[in-house]
């Protein structure tokens, strides 16, 4: 028998083996139709109809945009996302404008750059490019942070599920180190991945297009696609906001007169980027604000016009890299005249007409080698009150570092702070008293921890005499300025008299002189979730109007006074999040009954007539932060509901 089966192995054995090797040959053409590149100017010969990204466009001109994960960054049809990292994460992806990088830290070439900064550890963390449709090659200079030389993974998968992966050396700065592919199928995707106790990568010049070597259908970007639907828009579906059914097309054409008792002016945030005007009937819209560095992830936050209508405060984080909040405070005329800073005043426009001295002040990084935290990235901006710009540096664990800062403007007798920044975390210090004409030394200044993250002033809420604003930190306490306040001072003037309790994000106060002390707010960490009402300065717990959730930390998306103190709404969304709307709680009666009845849609932050009867407000389809949103009007009954505006946010009515 076993001389029978020998010609039967033996002839299967050869079958099998042809397999193999033809298999292997297969793989080996497959690999071979990705080609890579170490070469700039080879790839571009092997390349045609190139993209280039170089983030000047979209990098502020301080300071940085930073996206967590699993917050993703797109731009021109391409999306870069992180994944991984283990129990430390993935980190931030930033875009950085070119002024960071002309410095001795990172000693590039100028202009914006995309920055990946995982924690020291970042274990399995990748950053990952997914490219439109129809690409067939890409390639990136590319840096790396600490240490300067190092190896980067670099793989290409194409759209059939093919990788290749390759070991990019980075080059001694400033050098840049570049990696390029091109492919006979389209590359769907790039992924990096940087070895362990590597700080971060750096990119710039991402080219994208198609292979010079086949000719492919052209490359269909999301900006393309959005433009396509775009320009489908013209007849959008009507939707109810009331149990009446009471409709409104959601376009110009359909709006309706407003009621003569329904008057005043509007003012709304677009983009982030600037403060605009619009009447009630939708006439008249213009811009009243805007500022060069205003950016959509820097920029104007909210809106609130003065009791009295004469200024209009606003929260915006254009100077986030130039003062010791990450968003401030300032006030502007309705005629656009008038522009101050509330917090942390004055602004660094007038800066000149103070003296001048110098402040020296050294910096620690305390944080310990076994311990993460923000404070490891050792990447931070230091800014000292009054100083004309920012400095950068590098200070690793452990390390200390001195810097001078010249030409800062003398507040007078009074401590001017100092900040250290890292994305969105600060850390900060009461800083030195400067003197003009000669150089302080500040004490020293040791950063560890996690800081504050967004540290700031945030949704300006005015007393109804307007001789204070108040505003919440991006933690939800609550603190208060004066309008007029004293230059180099900083202001803690807090709303409750003892510890801010959790979950105090949406609060107004009394709107008349009678109810002027008094505060209505949320809380959110005492078996459930309610509204509160108190006298400013003294304790939580108030008195408890109505809770909005049966279950703890839950969070309104906003809450005012009725003009007239007999009641006030607010904006709660489903606890499934499907939908969210505004409800009206009476004083009288103490029941709560619903203004608007959305599905599937959401109200955000709205604003009130001053007569009482209408409601301006967000409506978007989504929560999300880049969701767009429109402003409506609606009366009070639920009538007339109908499109103010669209691309507009954070309304505010006087």
């Amino acid at each position: 028998m076993e001389d029978l089966l020998k010609p039967c192995l033996t002839l299967l054995f050869v079958f099998c083996a042809s397999i193999l090797v033809g298999s292997a040959a297969s793989a080996a053409r497959v690999q071979d139709n990705i080609s890579h590149f170490d070469d700039r100017t080879v790839f571009s010969s092997a390349s045609t109809a190139n993209n280039v990204i170089d983030s000047e466009d979209i990098a502020p001109r301080s300071g940085f945009i930073n996206y967590k994960a699993p917050r993703s960054f797109a731009t021109r049809g391409l999306d870069f996302h992180l994944s991984g990292g283990g129990k430390f994460g993935p980190g931030y992806i930033s875009i950085v404008g070119g002024w960071y990088y002309a410095g001795p830290i990172y000693e590039t070439t100028t202009g914006a750059k995309l920055t990946w900064a995982p924690p020291n550890q970042p274990g399995n963390a990748n950053l990952e490019i997914t490219l439109p449709s129809g690409v067939s090659a890409v390639g990136t200079d590319l840096w790396t942070a600490q240490p300067y030389v190092s190896s980067i993974e670099v793989a290409a998968t194409t759209v059939d599920g093919k990788t290749k992966t390759v070991i990019v050396n980075t080059s001694q700065r400033p050098a840049a180190a570049f990696v390029g592919f091109t492919s006979d199928t389209p590359i769907a995707s790039l992924q990096f991945t940087i070895p362990r106790g590597q700080t971060g990568l750096i990119l710039d010049n991402f080219t994208f297009g198609r292979s010079a070597k086949n000719n492919q259908p052209a490359i269909t970007t999301v900006q393309e696609q959005s433009n396509k639907a775009e320009s489908q828009v013209g007849q959008p579906a009507t939707s109810t906001l009331s149990q009446a059914g009471t409709t409104a097309v959601a376009g110009t054409e359909g709006r309706q007169q407003v009621a003569p008792t329904s008057r005043g002016t509007i003012a709304y945030v677009r983009g982030g980027t600037e403060i605009r005007l619009i009447e009630p009937d939708g006439n008249n819209d213009r811009r009243l604000w805007t500022h060069k560095d205003a950016r959509k992830e820097l920029g104007i936050d909210s809106v609130a016009w003065r009791p009295d209508g004469k200024e209009l405060a606003f929260s915006s984080r254009h100077a986030a890299a130039e003062s010791l909040y990450d968003a401030d405070l300032y006030v502007v005329r309705p005629d656009g005249t008038g522009f101050r800073k509330l917090t942390n005043a004055p602004d660094r426009a007038e800066f000149a007409r103070y003296p001048k001295g110098s402040v020296s002040v050294t910096l620690r990084n305390d944080q310990p080698i076994y311990k993460q935290s923000q404070a490891s990235a050792g990447i931070f901006i230091v800014y000292v009150a009054g100083a004309a710009e920012a400095q950068q540096i590098t200070l690793p664990r452990g390390a200390t570092k001195t810097l001078v800062f010249n030409q800062v403007a003398d507040f007078g007798n009074t401590a001017q702070a100092i900040v250290a920044i890292w994305g969105n975390y600060r850390w900060f210090t009461p800083g030195v008293d400067v003197r003009a004409g000669t150089t302080v030394k500040a004490p020293t200044f040791a950063i560890s921890g996690d800081g504050i993250e967004y540290f700031g002033a945030f949704r300006p809420v005015w007393r109804s005499d307007g001789s204070r604003v108040s505003y919440r930190s991006g933690t939800c306490t609550l603190n208060s300025v004066p309008v007029n306040p004293i230059a180099g001072e900083y202001v803690y003037n807090p709303i409750f008299g003892a510890k801010n309790p959790l979950g105090t994000c949406t609060w107004d106060w009394g709107p008349t002189a009678a109810l002027a002390n008094q505060i209505i707010y949320t809380e959110n960490a005492s078996g459930d979730s309610a509204i509160y009402q108190i006298a400013e300065g003294t304790s939580h717990p108030g008195t408890k109007l109505t809770t909005f959730s049966d279950i703890e930390y839950q969070l309104l998306l906003d809450l005012r006074w009725l003009p007239d103190g007999s009641g006030f709404l607010f904006a709660n969304q489903t606890l499934t999040r499907e939908s969210s709307n505004l409800f009206r709680y009476d004083f009288a009666t103490r029941k709560v009954t619903q203004v608007t009845h959305l599905e599937n849609e959401f109200v955000g932050s709205f604003s009130i007539s001053p007569d009482g009867q209408s409601i301006v407000f967000e409506r978007s389809k989504s929560l999300e932060e880049e969701a767009n949103k429109d402003l409506w009007i609606v009366r009070l009954n639920s009538a007339d509901a109908r499109l103010l505006v669209r691309n507009g946010f954070g309304p505010s009515w006087h």
